[in-house]
């Protein structure tokens, strides 16, 4: 079966599922961290082994490899670096809708020749809605008594994005359509897309990122060469061999 990329939010009022009707042109992936330069360039002497060395051999070797990296920014003078944050994955999608071609995923046609109802989809991810826990909480305070006053639009829904083996919640927060084509009737005829979505963190996503990232390091282990790959991975083994 052919895999399909979507962008949807299921608990939305009315519920938001886009398909992409062609595999997008492009798909960008940016992560950043933030850093921060340490106060202090370090130490000279053996500090924290002697530190570590009542609690155990093991402890004490710890210690001693500690010092040595500090010993990096006395002969660099240069301060060495602290991780202070992660920054949201960022996603930039590219993609074209178009009215006269069938989509591979279309049956028959797409939407009778249209792609009103894609754009439709895109913008209400750019505007405040309701969601079904919204609905709930207003119905349950109707009948309880408490008034039927409706909750506000106060924000736009998340949007997850399936692509194949990726699946992310996110907030769209820059949506670009160019209209390239109309029809007779100043209807779209054919569009260019570019969305940019931001990782939304609250959610389960990241425990289920978590679980496949990591499944797939364990699985690169298995290639050809790795125990070289490891070798020259450490800078002491080098020294040797």
């Amino acid at each position: 079966m052919t895999e399909r990329g979507l962008l949807a939010n299921i608990l939305n009022v009315p519920p938001l599922i886009f398909r992409f009707q062609w595999n997008p042109d492009l798909l960008q992936e940016r992560k950043r961290y933030k850093y921060q330069q340490a106060n202090s360039f370090g130490r000279w002497g053996f500090d924290q082994s002697t530190a570590a060395w009542s609690a155990g051999a093991l402890s004490a070797m710890g210690g001693i490899w500690e010092d040595i990296k500090e010993w990096g920014p006395l002969l660099t003078a240069t301060k060495p670096y602290e991780a202070l944050e992660g920054e949201p994955r960022q996603y930039t999608l590219e993609f074209k809708l178009t009215a006269d071609e069938r989509g591979p995923h279309d049956e028959d046609d797409h939407f009778g020749g249209k792609i009103e109802p894609d754009l439709a989809l895109l913008r209400s991810f750019m505007y405040p809605a309701w969601d079904i826990i919204d609905v709930g909480k207003w119905l349950v305070n109707g009948f309880a008594g408490e008034g039927w006053t409706p909750p506000c639009w106060n924000r736009p829904p998340t949007c997850t994005l399936v692509m194949g083996p990726l699946s992310f919640d996110c907030v769209m927060e820059d949506l670009d359509i160019k209209i390239t084509d109309f029809k007779s009737d100043l209807s779209a005829a054919r569009a260019e897309v570019s969305v940019r979505l931001r990782e939304q963190t609250h959610s389960p996503t990241p425990m289920i990122d978590f679980v496949v990232r990591h499944k797939g390091i364990i699985e690169s282990y298995t290639r050809e060469g790795f125990a070289a790959d490891l070798v020259d991975a450490t800078p002491i083994l080098n020294l040797f061999l």
